[in-house]
C-alpha cells in the first residue's frame, strides 16, 4: 500500500555513473524519487572525493602526488590517506603479504613487462618501506620502489562509505554494484526475501548467495588489456592461480582485500589467510 503524499514510494529507482574506472549502479526501492536522487547523488559525490585521495593515475589526486615525491621528502598527508596507509600495513600482515598497497610500481612493471623490477620492494615488510610520523601526519618512503596502489581496495572503501550514507538516511532496501564484482546490499529484492547473488558456476556448493545487509567482492585471475593478468602474487611476481574468489562480509573493503589475496596466494595458504578476516562466507573455484 502506498503512503499518502508519497505516491512513488513503491517504485524501483535506478541510477548509474562511471566512477573508479567502472560503472557504478545504484538500485533503491521503497522510497520516493526525490529521496532516491538525493541518496544516489550523495554517494556519487563521496566516491568522487575518495578518488581525489586514492587515485594513483590522476595528477591532481593526492596518492599520485605522494608517489612522485615521498621518496626524497617527508610529506604531510591527509587524515584519509594516512588512515589507509596504516590499514595497508595491517592488511599486509593479515594477508601474509599477498595484499600489498605499497607495491604499485612492482605491479605495474610485472603487468607491463612480465618481469619483476630489480631490487623489488615486495621483498620488504611495510615497516621497511614507509616511515610514518603520526603526530605530524607525515610519511616518507624508505625504498625507491615504493608506490602506493589502492586499486585492490578502492571500490570496497567506496562502498563502505556508501553504507554509512544508507544508514544515515535510513534506507532499508538497496543494491549497489561496481561492475558486478563489488556489491553492497540493504534489505531485500522487491520480489523476494533477499538479493540473490550468483557465481553462474554449478560446481560451487552454494552457487547462489542470499544477501540482505551484506557486501560481496569477486576477484579473478583473468587478463586485461595487453593480455596481462589482473592479479599477481606480489611476492614471487608470478601470475595468480587460474581461479576466481568470492567473499561475503559486513564490510566491502574487508571482502575486497580478502578476495584479492585469495587469488594471489597459493591454495595451501587460503584457510590460514581467511582466519585473519571477519567474513561470513568465501568460495574459490577454478576458471576454465
Amino acid at each position: 500500500m502506498k503512503k499518502a503524499g508519497n505516491q512513488n514510494s513503491d517504485k524501483i529507482h535506478h541510477k548509474n555513473a562511471f566512477l573508479m574506472n567502472t560503472l557504478l549502479d545504484i538500485v533503491l526501492w521503497g522510497i520516493d524519487r526525490e529521496l532516491a536522487e538525493m541518496v544516489s547523488d550523495r554517494i556519487f559525490g563521496q566516491i568522487k572525493q575518495l578518488q581525489k585521495v586514492l587515485d594513483r593515475f590522476n595528477p591532481d589526486a593526492e596518492t599520485f602526488q605522494i608517489n612522485q615525491t615521498a621518496h626524497s621528502n617527508e610529506l604531510v598527508v591527509s587524515p584519509v590517506l594516512l588512515k589507509e596507509i596504516k590499514r595497508g600495513i595491517e592488511d599486509f600482515h593479515r594477508s601474509q603479504g599477498y595484499f600489498n598497497v605499497f607495491a604499485g610500481g612492482a605491479y605495474a612493471s610485472l603487468k607491463e613487462t612480465d618481469r619483476p623490477p630489480a631490487g623489488r620492494v615486495t621483498e620488504f615488510m611495510p615497516e621497511e618501506m614507509i616511515a610514518i610520523n603520526e603526530s605530524q601526519n607525515k610519511i616518507r618512503f624508505l625504498h625507491n620502489g615504493v608506490s602506493l596502489d589502492f586499486g585492490g581496495i578502492g571500490k570496497g572503501l567506496a562502498l563502505d562509505e556508501a553504507s554509512k550514507t544508507l544508514d544515515e538516511m535510513k534506507i532499508k532496501n538497496a543494491f549497489i554494484s561496481f561492475g558486478g564484482s563489488s556489491i553492497l546490499t540493504r534489505g531485500h529484492h522487491p520480489h523476494g526475501d533477499y538479493w540473490p547473488f550468483s557465481f553462474q558456476d554449478n560446481k560451487i556448493e552454494e552457487a547462489v548467495w542470499a544477501l540482505n545487509n551484506d557486501a560481496v567482492s569477486v576477484s579473478g585471475s583473468g587478463v586485461g588489456s595487453g593480455n596481462h593478468p589482473h592479479i599477481l602474487d606480489p611476492r614471487s611476481g608470478r601470475p595468480s592461480e587460474n581461479i576466481t574468489a568470492g567473499v561475503q562480509s559486513d564490510s566491502a573493503a574487508e571482502a575486497e582485500i580478502l578476495s584479492t589475496a585469495l587469488v594471489a596466494a597459493p591454495p595451501a595458504k587460503h584457510q590460514e589467510i581467511v582466519s585473519h578476516f571477519n567474513i561470513k562466507k568465501w568460495a574459490v573455484f577454478d576458471i576454465h
